[in-house]
């Protein structure tokens, strides 16, 4: 009896200085987290009142970093030297810095995008064979909403990396087709024709003077090559189409033929006995 009120006598101090360091580092916890959780949601409502792409950016960034530093605290009020704490983080780092390369140039390319901002929230850009609205840059990636409702998203570092195309960067966007007819049409009838029913387009941007005009020769066709302006919230594929509906209805009236396409028979039944 008298060694187990002994053993008492030296553990409980022990035990009550123990539990007061978790009960410390525990609260310490839940302040990092609620600082974390705060920040992170209080810098993303300011700064997306400007921009919402910086401010989800910044606030992700800022969460991890008061996490790290509550870490770091708890680590040092448990009695771990902070030197010790900056020795271990210095070489881990470098391991894990070898490790995750990929992923940290994905977040030093989520940065450059940030300083640039080659393009906004919204914004709808060409990277290679991806095409789509901007819905993000989270720290390792971007995220693209595509025509078809699919998400993409790639690492910032593809994204930094590619050749990127804005499309909205300007209001406006250029409509080009092109279209053939016979060679014994006439040229100037041709070019009023279309004309006219460009004239007839309300949605066409006219302050830019149209273009109609012979560039190619085909094989069976005079190609003309047909360029007009529209403003992007008119729908230019709907433009598009409507140009070569009306141009295909107003040659029907006069009656002129848009020839088909030929396949040469001979040059194929050639290949075909070469085999």
């Amino acid at each position: 009896m008298n060694r187990f009120l002994d053993f008492l006598e030296i553990a409980l101090p022990f035990t009550e200085s123990f539990f007061l360091l978790l009960l410390k580092a525990g609260f310490i916890f839940v302040v990092g987290l609620f600082l974390a959780h705060f920040a992170r949601k209080k810098i993303a409502k300011v700064i997306s009142k400007k921009d919402e792409i910086l401010g989800n950016f910044t606030s992700q960034v800022a969460s991890i970093a008061i996490l790290i530093i509550t870490i770091v605290t708890i680590l040092a009020n448990l009695g771990v030297q902070i030197g010790s704490i900056l020795a271990v983080l210095g070489t881990a780092g470098v391991a894990i810095a070898l490790a995750l390369k990929d992923s940290l140039s994905s977040i030093a390319g989520g940065i450059i995008l940030i300083v640039l901002r080659p393009f906004r929230k919204n914004d709808t850009i060409e990277l290679g064979s991806i095409t789509g609205n901007v819905e993000g840059i989270n720290l390792f990636n971007t995220m693209i909403r595509m025509p078809d409702d699919k998400l993409a998203i790639l690492p910032n570092r593809n994204v930094v990396n590619a050749n990127i195309i804005n499309c909205t960067d300007s209001h406006k966007r250029r409509i080009e087709w092109v279209f053939g007819v016979k060679y014994d049409n006439d040229i100037e009838e041709i070019r009023n024709i279309i004309k006219d029913v460009i004239a007839k387009m309300d949605k066409v941007d006219l302050s830019i003077a149209p273009f109609i005009g012979v560039t190619d020769f085909g094989q069976n066709s005079l190609n003309f090559t047909i360029r007009i302006w529209a403003k992007l919230q008119d729908n230019v594929f709907g433009i598009r189409s409507e140009l070569i509906e009306n141009t295909k209805i107003a040659l029907d009236k006069k009656n002129i033929q848009i020839p088909p396409q030929k396949l040469d028979i001979t040059i194929l039944s050639q290949i075909k006995d070469e085999k």
